[in-house]
């Protein structure tokens, strides 16, 4: 999995968890990742991202699809400074 996504999560903190454990969002981190891969789309990843946190966490999970649509921005640029 690629370290600069889990800092992106981490940083965004989406569920404000205090204090964040390193691995709080694993599992989230980890489906978004494989999405990352499937799309260069930042719409759908935005979407695919929305859906992964309100699955996990319900009402806890309070972020827009334009929320989302900023931290899908920045892992599709991320893989765009690696991959190219």
């Amino acid at each position: 999995m690629n370290d600069d996504i889990v800092q992106m999560i981490n940083e965004w903190n989406p569920v404000e968890i205090y204090p964040l454990l390193e691995d709080e969002y694993y599992s989230e981190i980890r489906r978004i990742h494989e999405k990352s891969k499937e799309t260069n789309s930042v719409e759908e990843l935005a979407k695919q991202i929305h859906s992964v946190f309100a699955q996990s966490f319900k009402k806890k999970f309070d972020k827009s699809i334009e929320e989302c649509r900023s931290i899908a921005e920045k892992i599709i640029n991320c893989y765009k400074i690696i991959y190219f």
